[in-house]
């Protein structure tokens, strides 16, 4: 007898969503699993939808609560979950119908804590079933592990990027919870707390978790409430890998600190988004004053600074860079 998987499901205002995502687990190859719907209080149709996706099979259950959260509403998937493993989904994402099946063969090889996939992003079903959904269903998937050590410094590669499409071993998570209240950047500090721990990861080399691009996903919000969760995450994360005595570690995350306020900063001279723009200046400030700020790469301070407090010259040095990282391609972007 094959063993249960968990699928949870944070439902919020999700009624054009929620149904695709529900049909693309309801077509796993993998049958044996639970499907865990947890309705966060929505305003528009999603609880009837929801309620009518129960009556269509008898794997789904529906948990409803009061508005508090996508944090709150993971943790009650939680706590209610009776599979040896989790696996999370977002209310407007799908999923390869292979993908169940994949990741659990996987994790019961490799015996990894943590199981991921690559992504596709796509704006519609359509573009996802056309793209995706093309693969020899013979085939086996190619695959790569990463212990503890390497999985760590890759906390924010793509591949570990948000808690959608990770498969994760239940009595590994114990007692960990998200934190509620955190509305952005709470999966990637449960994600590293779980790797703080000692926990490793095995990736499926298929990009078969399909992350619709709308106007609505959390990663766009860029109001200084939602930059100041992200970036709080990111400094909570920096000082606890100082504080465990991986400074290279540290000087990364420190690294993706000071990228997002570049970021933020230039999105916010881009939109002439005022609150923006003093938020990412003063949080530049502090930023400059840390210790850590000065064991950075010399180019990534160049262009700290080049942005920040010199932006009209900034616009005419990414142009003639011969040599410009990686990390801030996106300028490229809005000076275009």
């Amino acid at each position: 007898m094959e063993d249960l998987l968990s699928v949870i499901v944070p439902v919020y205002n999700s009624e054009e969503y929620i149904g695709s995502c529900v049909e693309s687990v309801l077509e796993q190859s993998y049958s044996a699993f639970e499907l865990i719907l947890i309705e966060d209080g929505s305003t528009d149709n999603s609880l009837e939808i929801c309620e009518a996706l129960c009556r269509k099979d008898v794997r789904i259950r529906l948990m409803k609560q009061e508005h508090r959260g996508v944090s709150a509403a993971r943790n009650l998937g939680i706590e209610t979950a009776q599979g040896k493993y989790l696996f999370f989904l977002d209310s407007d994402d799908m999923i390869h119908r292979r993908l169940l099946e994949s990741l659990y063969r996987l994790q019961e090889e490799k015996h990894a804590v943590i199981a991921a996939e690559g992504r596709h992003y796509a704006m519609d079903d359509a573009d996802w079933r056309a793209s995706a959904w093309k693969t020899d269903m013979k085939r086996t998937p190619k695959s790569l592990y990463m212990d503890n050590k390497k999985a760590l410094k890759s906390i924010n590669k793509p591949i570990l990027c948000g808690i959608g499409g990770k498969m994760i071993l239940r009595e590994a998570i114990d007692s960990l919870r998200f934190i509620e209240g955190l509305s952005h950047g709470e999966d990637t500090l449960f994600i590293y707390r779980l790797l703080a721990e000692g926990a490793d990861l095995s990736v499926l080399c298929c990009n078969w978790y399909y992350y619709r691009r709308h106007g609505d996903n959390a990663s766009r919000d860029l109001s200084p409430e939602a930059c100041k969760e992200r970036y709080r995450v990111e400094r909570s994360i920096c000082k606890q890998e100082i504080r465990n005595g991986r400074r290279e570690n540290a000087v990364c995350r420190e690294r993706d600190a000071v990228i997002m306020i570049t970021e933020w900063y230039g999105k916010g001279r881009r939109y002439q988004d005022t609150k923006l723009i003093n938020y990412a200046k003063n949080l530049a400030e502090r930023e400059r004053r840390l210790k850590i700020f000065h064991e950075l790469n010399w180019k990534i301070k160049l262009y700290f600074y080049l942005i920040l407090y010199f932006y009209p010259l900034s616009r005419v040095a990414l142009r003639v860079s011969i040599n410009i990282p990686t990390a801030f391609r996106f300028f490229e972007r809005q000076i275009s």
